[in-house]
């Protein structure tokens, strides 16, 4: 009785999920996605299940926030099975009506035939992603995150397809997961392979290493306490086609991994080390789990071994992925004692303050700064590298928040760990996706001014600052012909007259490097300075590197145009 019941229950469940059926939208086949699963099932084509006897599908793409929707029947291709036979227009499965194909139970696709019988369906062969050949030559990598599809999503497609990048990285919430049912996750995994841009990226064959994020792992800002990761994390290799002996299907808990490109020999290596963030990382506030205090962690200690022998390894640049942001600072628009980090706050105060950031503030959002003392020991790993002469210059890349911005911080000399090292990052977070608002950082990368017109851009910038009454968060042209800002301000942000200069143009040196690129529709990209790029429906970020000038060059892409740039030296 117990068992008939929880069937109604759920037969129930599946009826309301698919209410107002007689008033959804009715589609082409060529808007659903394929293959599509439900219930246990895997579908190519459409069913009428829990539907009242009408055919429909997931669509690729939502439409009037639904992402199913009924089909029109005369659209629906015939199938054919692996010998050429035709399917039947439709296939019964005891009550449920299939107009295709459908599979269950890890079986092959099937469907009925003519005099009675079966046959095994042929299926489109699904595109792979490419893997990267370790210690080939990598002189630019693009990256990205924070998947949606929309009226730019292949616009950035096909701008990153057009610049060949050496190898893309993808740096989590791949897909909006968001469930602890791997059907599903499987399903909007394999909608995003067949989205028709997404198809096109695969087939231009550019080598991809991923890592992921929260939605991607299955639940917003999750960690340690998401119940399925081992399931999800199979899930995540099959999208990615990790080949069959890598060493994460065989109990690996979490996804991180590295490849080293380029060769000693020529001094052109790449060492690319991808985080995981969020399988092993304890709960930050107290909605998210239990607070462990002082022991918090962000990777658990079997990849912190493992990343501490990775940076061990010598190479020119170092690329660390990370889903969440490392180098702002600590949001200090709530409690310090909310954070579950906090504990009795002598640790969590000692490594803000060892960064130098007592009196900063940065993102709202999730990041490495939650943690502290699990940042300054990222960072701290990071500068010991570069002074044990293991890399050249150490490039964080990361996605999550929604816009994309270029940081540099300079991480204070250690008995430990050596002389004060700048490191950098590049966020790029997303593909139809943005958040046009104030966005606190104050360690992104700095813009410098000359004198007056003097023509030396020595002085670094200060914003916010205010002019007569208005504040500025990035270079104005107000009263001028040029772009300037103001280097000194009083203690409540006014400028202080005379201390005043035109801020560095494209091509210009600055004291961290060069100021490479600037968009001239900047003003319509970004509500703070030039590093920050907001306002744009879709960014990606790209790293690319000139071995002969010794020089890697940092960007923030939108689906248009290089919004900005910057040359780092290295030697």
């Amino acid at each position: 009785m117990q068992h008939l019941l929880r069937r109604c229950a759920l037969l129930l469940s599946a009826i309301l999920a698919f209410s107002a059926t007689a008033g959804a939208a009715v589609v082409n086949y060529n808007q659903c996605r394929q293959p599509f699963a439900y219930g246990g099932s895997t579908y190519w084509g459409t069913t009428n299940r829990d539907n009242g006897g009408i055919q429909w599908c997931y669509l690729t793409t939502p439409q009037g926030g639904s992402t199913w929707a009924n089909v029109d029947t005369t659209t629906i291709p015939v199938r054919r099975t692996v010998t050429g036979e035709n399917c039947l227009p439709t296939t019964r499965v005891g009550n449920e009506t299939v107009a295709g194909c459908v599979a269950s139970g890890g079986n092959q696709p099937w469907c009925e035939l003519s005099g009675g019988r079966t046959g095994t369906c042929q299926t489109p062969q699904a595109a792979a992603h490419t893997l990267p050949v370790p210690f080939s030559n990598v002189s630019s990598i693009a990256f990205g995150s924070c998947w949606h599809t929309g009226a730019t999503t292949s616009h950035t497609l096909n701008r990153v397809i057009s610049q060949r990048p050496d190898l893309f990285l993808w740096l989590g919430d791949n897909i909006y997961g968001d469930t602890t049912d791997m059907n599903l996750m499987r399903s909007k995994y394999d909608a995003k392979k067949s989205y028709p841009a997404y198809r096109a990226f695969l087939d231009a064959r550019i080598p991809v290493m991923a890592t992921w994020d929260d939605h991607d792992l299955g639940l917003n800002n999750a960690g340690v306490n998401y119940t399925m990761r081992p399931q999800s994390q199979l899930e995540f290799l099959r999208h990615f086609d990790a080949p069959s002996n890598d060493p994460r299907w065989f109990g690996q808990p979490g996804i991180y991994n590295a490849q080293m490109f380029g060769n000693g020999i020529d001094r052109n290596r790449v060492h690319v080390i991808m985080l995981d963030a969020r399988s092993n990382r304890s709960a930050t506030f107290r909605m998210h789990g239990a607070c462990r205090g002082d022991q918090s962690d962000m990777l658990g200690p079997n990849q912190w071994a493992w990343l501490e022998a990775e940076l061990d390894r010598e190479a020119e640049i170092t690329v660390i992925a990370s889903g969440i942001q490392v180098l702002p600072p600590l949001h200090r628009g709530r409690a310090l004692t909310d954070y579950c980090a906090y504990g009795d706050g002598r640790q969590f105060n000692d490594a803000i303050n060892t960064l130098g950031e007592g009196t900063v503030s940065g993102t709202t959002y999730e990041s490495w700064a939650e943690m502290p003392q699990q940042r300054l020991r990222l960072l701290r790993l990071a500068q010991l590298a570069v002074n044990r002469g293991n890399t050249k210059a150490v490039v964080f890349v990361s996605g999550d928040q929604h816009w994309g911005e270029v940081m540099r911080k300079v991480v204070p000399a250690s008995s430990s760990h050596g002389a004060a090292v700048p490191v950098y990052e590049i966020t790029a977070s997303g593909i139809e996706q943005n958040w046009p608002t104030t966005v606190e950082n104050p360690n992104r990368m700095p813009v410098y001014a000359d004198t007056r017109g003097g023509g030396e851009n020595t002085n670094r910038c200060l914003f916010p600052f205010s002019y007569k009454g208005v504040t500025y968060r990035g270079c104005t042209s107000v009263d001028d012909t040029r772009p300037w800002c103001y280097f000194q301000r009083d203690a409540s942000n006014v400028g202080i007259a005379g201390q005043w200069g035109y801020c560095a143009t494209a091509g210009e040196q600055t004291p961290v490097g060069r100021f490479d690129t600037l968009s001239p529709r900047i003003s319509a990209l970004t509500t703070n300075d030039y590093y920050l790029v907001n306002k744009a429906n879709s960014n990606y970020g790209l790293i690319t590197v000139d071995w002969t000038r010794r020089e890697v060059r940092l960007s923030v892409q939108t689906d248009q145009e290089e919004a900005v740039a910057a040359a780092i030296p290295f030697f």
